[in-house]
């Protein structure tokens, strides 16, 4: 024992003199730190103007003000969390110390670099991602750029770490640094003290403006100031941060679907397309079939990402039921009901779905597996697809029915296509996907518009040639994953907002047990799976396939809920009404379906919040309408 706790004497003592061979350095070292935290107030200015100016003009001064201390936050976690190295390193502490806030510094760029471009920071959903293989080919970053930013960071790092080894010996700091770091402190707090009141007095929205910088702990005292005031918060109509409407994953048997007709099914899914892409100079062949077809002009993906709207799509489910769906391992009904009922099944994705994890969630039990590892530029994945597609289309016997999925990717970003589809002028060129926050927003849609033509060019080749193999128009069912935006909210992209350019999309449903024209109802995505087993005659009920309703009997009076995904920001959709809540929402906001703000906006969500309660609560005032309605196309 007394040997043990000998040599814990002289650790110790080796420990202390080592802090004091560091102790010179730390008042430097303190001010290092701090000035390492303002910087914070550069990198994420842009976000911080956005947050507050959604606030009234009298609090923005206010929380500018809080974010100086949240900047000098910053510099004291970094400060005190390196402290321990002055015990184990001495002397040498001043070299340790600048390396490590140079690499916090340039963590901080980059997390400012993903806040302002997708609306979020750094989390375990970037990391995940960025991990994931193709990752950075799906977000549009070329090799070149990501050498060009790995070089900017090393270069970044190196003159950093040299700065801060002169500082710490040539520059200035407190002379009592313990007093310094207790006053630092002493005004953190009392910012995030000031901020709870003002989120109880102003509501949600200023702690999403108090919570731009990254570390910044959200601190409410709602029920203490409740108490004390005798006032109720300021939250507004708050209609819950995770809404649990609709059923259960459907438990129906595979062999109990019985359908009573079995058509060629094909399933055409396109990247990133918006509704109002759908035109007859952007996508002239499918314009031109839509004459034949039936249009539904209010569809909605269920979320602004790509994997939770496949989750809906195929499970028929609200998107965010997702990770406690597919988290207790469940799969949807619709693959196996099909196999049961003798479709031969082909499922192809050009725009990888791999990465996302869908291949071992949404079509972990697909018959015959899923093709998604197509590589190089988007056209020609496409290309390389739909020789797939029809390769499996000749192979499928004549007297059996074909289930086909595929899924485009040329409309993803970059926005890709060939000479032949330089249609729309003048257009991004495509390159440096660092460079779209200066490229004007109509040269962004310009190049999208031509990704598209050159999108409905290879989806008439496939339904053409498919048509002609089988000797009959199939059922096609023909859509976006989910929408994209090109700065009309101040981003470029999707997954970020439940905006109508991030989840309008188009919807076309070609079969003959659907009238011709357009369906003005609203529609989404999880109605997919109850549409296609209505129009193949199985007699379920809907409400035993999931949360949707069939396209054929759409209900005028629906409220359609819709998110991002990972977030909890949402956006209730009804035909007149759209009503957004969640996170980083100054309480509701009611627009219309356009994100327009409505001057009797309160008014009428008054008049609608009985209807759009129960909706939230998974149940309809309404029994579903024998048919759809069509008007005649224009």
């Amino acid at each position: 024992m007394s040997r043990m706790s000998d040599a814990a004497s002289t650790a110790a003592a080796i420990s202390l003199q080592r802090f004091a061979a560091a102790r010179p350095y730390l008042s430097t070292a303190l001010t290092w730190c701090v000035l390492h935290g303002l910087v914070a107030l550069v990198f994420f200015g842009g976000a911080l103007r956005v947050a507050v100016e959604r606030l009234a003009p009298g609090l923005r001064p206010l929380l500018l003000a809080g974010s100086f201390a949240q900047a000098l936050f910053l510099g004291l976690v970094a400060f005190l969390g390196s402290l321990p190295l002055a015990f184990l390193l001495g002397h040498r502490y001043r070299f340790a110390l600048p390396l490590l806030t140079a690499v916090g510094g340039v963590l901080l760029g980059l997390d400012a670099l993903v806040l302002n471009s997708l609306g979020f920071h750094i989390n375990g959903l970037v990391l995940a991602v960025a991990l994931q293989p193709h990752a950075l080919a799906e977000t549009g970053l070329s090799s070149s750029e990501v050498a060009l930013l790995a070089g900017a960071m090393v270069a970044t790092l190196t003159l950093d770490a040299a700065a801060g080894i002169w500082f710490l010996r040539r520059g200035f700091g407190p002379r009592r640094v313990a007093r310094a770091v207790v006053l630092i402190a002493a005004l953190c707090t009392t910012e995030r003290l000031v901020s709870a009141s003002l989120v109880f007095a102003h509501g949600g929205a200023v702690q999403h403006a108090t919570t731009t910088l990254p570390l910044q702990a959200p601190v409410r005292m709602n029920t203490l100031l409740s108490r004390v005031t005798g006032k109720m918060p300021a939250s507004g109509l708050r209609l819950g941060v995770s809404p649990e409407a609709g059923v259960p994953a459907a438990s129906i048997d595979p062999a109990e679907v019985r359908f009573t007709r079995r058509p060629d099914i094909v399933v055409v899914l396109v990247e990133s397309l918006r509704d109002d892409f759908f035109t007859a100079d952007v996508m002239p062949n499918m314009w031109r079939r839509a004459q034949s077809g039936t249009r539904f002009l209010h569809h909605h993906s269920a979320a602004s990402s790509t994997d939770y709207s496949l989750f809906s799509m195929f499970f028929g489910l609200e998107a965010q039921r997702r990770d406690a769906v597919v988290g207790a391992g469940r799969t949807p009904l619709l693959f196996p009901a099909l196999a049961h009922n003798g479709y031969q099944q082909s499922f192809f994705a050009a725009s990888s779905v791999d990465w996302m994890g869908l291949k071992d969630t949404v079509f972990r039990d697909v018959t015959g597996g899923l093709r998604t590892d197509y590589t190089g530029r988007s056209h020609l994945r496409d290309e390389a697809m739909v020789r797939d597609a029809l390769a499996a289309v000749e192979a499928t016997p004549q007297d059996t029915p074909l289930f086909l999925f595929v899924f485009f990717a040329g409309t993803h970003f970059d926005y890709d296509y060939p000479p032949r589809s330089e249609v729309f002028s003048p257009a991004w060129n495509g390159k440096g996907g660092l460079a779209t926050a200066r490229v004007p927003p109509e040269h962004l849609k310009a190049r999208a518009w031509n990704a598209a033509y050159e999108v409905d060019t290879k989806v008439e080749e496939l339904l053409a040639r498919i048509e002609s193999l089988r000797g009959v128009r199939p059922l096609i069912l023909f859509t976006g994953d989910h929408g994209e935006e090109f700065r009309e909210h101040g981003r470029v992209g999707h997954a970020s907002d439940v905006t109508a350019s991030q989840l309008h999309v188009p919807m076309l449903v070609f079969d003959d047990q659907l009238p011709v024209g357009q369906v003005d109802a609203v529609t989404g995505h999880i109605d997919v799976v109850s549409t296609l087993f209505d129009l193949l005659g199985d007699t379920h009920s809907p409400a035993m396939l999931g949360d949707g309703i069939p396209m054929t009997r759409p209900d005028p009076q629906r409220y359609l809920l819709t998110t991002v995904g990972w977030e909890a920001r949402y956006a209730l959709i009804g035909k007149e009404l759209k009503v957004h809540f969640g996170a980083g929402r100054p309480g509701t906001v009611i627009t219309d379906l356009r994100d327009r703000p409505l001057a009797d906006g309160k008014e009428r969500l008054a008049a609608e919040a009985p209807r759009i309660l129960r909706r939230l609560r998974g149940t309809s005032e309404s029994t579903l309408p024998d048919s759809a309605t069509a008007t005649d196309m224009p």
